[in-house]
């Protein structure tokens, strides 16, 4: 998008004047970005240094937006061949951290992945289904994503050496993330809003302000996580969407985050 509105001051910004505001004011705006037309949550983007210009970008739309076209193409978030999730209702979902992933590290699909010994608990309601589909975390961020159907779903999800859960309980917004939430290991997924990294090397995904949530992806990951989503610069992470599977922890200043343990962890889009 060429504009988007700030719902601090309600001005519309053009890209090139939103990119040369003072930067504490730039850092502060850009997580109050919506779209000029439909006001779905939007995104900024400085100049990177392969060259891409200053940019607004805006995921999901609302139906009906006339701005919407044209990112769907280019960023392939529309309905895709994932939607048997949507369809078959009652069959359980069983997550595949090693489907698709650039390196096996567990070659038995059917071998558990080890996510430190923590305890889960069973969510029913009902009779268990006996038919389950097997499901990377990327489709899952996709149908979190597209569907409000599938977000508030009474759906089983089944996580190795965790537990079974309901879609509705186990995968939380990063706006929905409360005092509730400490020390809990959740599904957290969301609009990243910006990224830069940290004294200790850590590439820290921010959700928005201080007060917002956000996820640390560890230095000796870094690289791996680059290759893998084929990142060259921070700046492109803004406006993607992140889920990280992981214990949401406070730090001593009162920042809420989720520390990614593994990259089978966390999937970006």
């Amino acid at each position: 998008m060429d504009a988007a509105r700030c719902t601090l001051d309600d001005a519309i910004y053009q890209a090139v004047r939103f990119a040369a505001l003072p930067p504490n004011e730039l850092a502060r705006k850009r997580r109050f970005l919506v779209c000029p037309e439909c006001r779905g949550p939007a995104f900024f983007r400085k100049a990177s240094r392969s060259g891409q210009a200053a940019c607004f970008g805006a995921r999901p739309h609302e139906d009906g937006c006339t701005l919407a076209a044209s990112e769907y193409e280019q960023n392939n978030i529309g309905p895709g061949d994932d939607q048997d999730i949507l369809e078959n209702p009652g069959q359980r979902i069983i997550l595949n951290f090693n489907f698709g992933a650039p390196d096996e590290r567990h070659n038995d699909p059917d071998a558990p992945v080890n996510l430190g010994g923590r305890g889960g608990r069973f969510v029913g309601g009902g009779v268990r289904p006996d038919a389950a589909m097997h499901r990377r975390l990327s489709t899952i961020l996709r149908n979190l994503m597209m569907s409000g159907q599938f977000r508030t779903s009474r759906q089983i999800i089944e996580i190795a050496r965790v537990g079974e859960f309901t879609v509705a309980d186990f995968f939380v917004p990063f706006g929905a993330v409360a005092a509730a939430h400490d020390h809990q290991y959740r599904g957290y997924w969301g609009m990243v809003v910006s990224a830069r990294f940290g004294q200790t090397g850590a590439l820290w995904l921010n959700s928005g302000g201080r007060d917002d949530m956000s996820v640390c992806v560890p230095e000796q990951f870094v690289n791996e996580l680059y290759e893998r989503f084929r990142i060259t610069d921070e700046e492109e992470l803004a406006g993607t969407y992140a889920l990280v599977l992981g214990t949401l922890r406070t730090s001593q200043g009162g920042k809420k985050y989720v520390q990614v343990e593994d990259l089978v962890f966390i999937t970006l889009r």
